[in-house]
């Protein structure tokens, strides 16, 4: 038989749990400490909310993933036949009972390699078994859903950023494969523009690239820009519906020579990490901060600097290292370098442990008194204990990127070897761990049919008090 509880007992829990006079909760701090997690005194909850408020990204963030044909992949390895083109232009005319040049079609044979990417997450058993506030009760199917959203998160910042060349265990990305594939503009800061997007155009469509894009896709930041020049230049700026007085129109199309083509705002077209990280972030397993060192000077024979004289000035610089268990805290220049108009900058990025797989790079504003801030102009695959990186101002910082693609599946794809799957793993303690596993690559098929435009500026930015083009840290 049970052990009754007194009247005192409950009275005394109930005493615990009462709130403050005026509705809230009576911190329990010593006199002279401060307030910690644990002497938060108890609270009687009132009304739990069956919503949760997100302060990151959502699944309706996703763009280009939701737009990719996913075809099975049978083999860790997917080669497919390129066609280059049907064959020479030669005389196609022949005199009375000639014979024609033998003539033949120019094929290339393309192998992609299947990654892998994975997430794991933990539950432990006491939060399995108990419900929790929110509109998912169940711990596990919380907790399986935030890590989904991650992966996929990741997933399509790297659609469009990965690079293998940095990354051994990434894909290629779109903004890789389509510059490899040569159809590639540079801004230099400017805006972009229709006009600009339509002369793109129909020098895709013409000879010898013949390539029909079927979507633009910019960042939001830039489709703002291009909402902002459809309203100053267009000839009706506000939209009445049902009622509704709309300024400017968001469904945005540019017409070329083969119709209208939509611009597609992408939020992870603009990088996350773009800004550098704060000192006090929190950094994931143990990896050692790097050493850096700059060198300022004049470039050799075959190199260009894009630092004009409007560039001249003092940077502050701020390398990460990031390696396999996670990234390390920021490290930043002693004191601002000096670079003129027509150098270079050759920073040296030390990493004796060898826990490093690769760098991230940031390059302050012009002048600015310290690397806070500084904005992600590059990254650096690790070569051994010194890896060299140049600064050839090659990269605007705070930029944007456009990419005109064909999303149909003998243009773009996804090969897929395992859609997203969790797997359990082994228990080693009083948790249950798993692993959100997702196997595939991106396969731009035919990235002469493309286009990407780079360093792409926004409207007079220092008018609206955009620094460098970014709206606001992350």
């Amino acid at each position: 038989m049970f052990n009754a509880t007194s009247s005192q007992e409950i009275a005394r829990v109930l005493g615990s749990l009462q709130k403050g006079e005026v509705g809230y909760q009576t911190p329990l701090v010593p006199q002279g400490g401060s307030q910690i997690a644990s002497n938060l005194s108890p609270l009687i909850p009132q009304q739990l909310a069956q919503t949760l408020s997100s302060a990151t990204s959502s699944m309706g963030d996703l763009r280009l993933w939701p737009m990719l044909s996913k075809i099975a992949a049978m083999n860790t390895i997917v080669e497919y036949n390129r066609v280059l083109n049907h064959g020479a232009s030669m005389n196609p005319f022949i005199s009375e009972g000639g014979i024609s040049a033998l003539n033949r079609g120019r094929y290339e044979k393309v192998a992609v390699k299947i990654r892998y990417m994975a997430e794991r997450r933990s539950v432990t058993d006491v939060a399995s078994m108990v419900t929790l506030a929110g509109p998912d009760q169940n711990a596990l199917a919380e907790e399986t859903r935030r890590g989904t959203e991650n992966i996929l998160r990741q997933l399509e910042e790297n659609l469009f950023h990965a690079d293998n060349t940095i990354n051994d265990l990434a894909f290629d990305g779109l903004i890789k494969q389509v510059r490899d594939g040569g159809n590639v503009a540079d801004l230099e800061g400017k805006a972009l523009t229709p006009l600009y997007l339509q002369e793109v155009m129909g020098a895709l469509y013409g000879a010898p690239f013949y390539g029909q894009a079927s979507h633009i896709l910019v960042s939001p930041r830039v489709l703002g820009d291009l909402i902002q020049q459809s309203v100053l230049h267009g000839r009706h700026d506000q939209i009445s519906a049902q009622g509704t007085l709309t300024y400017g129109r968001s469904d945005l199309a540019i017409s070329g020579p083969y119709g209208p083509i939509p611009v597609v705002a992408c939020p992870f077209l603009e990088r996350i990490d773009r800004v550098r990280p704060g000192n006090a972030a929190v950094y994931s397993g143990a990896v050692n901060t790097p050493t850096l060192t700059e060198n300022p000077g004049a470039v050799a024979a075959g190199e260009t600097s894009k630092f004009s004289a409007n560039d001249a000035g003092d940077y502050f610089y701020s390398v990460v290292g990031i390696g396999p268990d996670g990234q390390s805290a920021p490290v930043d220049s002693g004191a601002a370098v000096t670079v003129a108009q027509g150098q270079k900058v050759t920073l040296t990025l030390g990493d004796a442990a060898g826990q490093i797989s690769y760098f991230k790079i940031y390059r302050s504003a012009k002048d600015a008194a310290s690397a806070t801030g500084a904005l992600l102009i590059g990254e650096a695959k690790r070569t051994g204990a010194n890896t060299t990186f140049v600064d050839f101002n090659a990269r605007t910082p705070g930029a944007s990127d456009a990419i005109l693609i064909n999303s149909s599946p003998d243009h773009l794809c996804w090969y897929q070897l395992s859609s997203l799957i969790r797997r359990p793993l082994a228990q080693t303690d009083t948790s249950m761990p798993f692993l959100l596993m997702l196997f595939g690559a991106l396969a731009v098929k035919l990235p002469t049919k493309m286009h990407l435009i780079q360093n792409i500026g926004t409207r007079d930015a220092s008018a609206s008090g955009l620094a460098s083009g970014i709206l606001l840290n992350p």
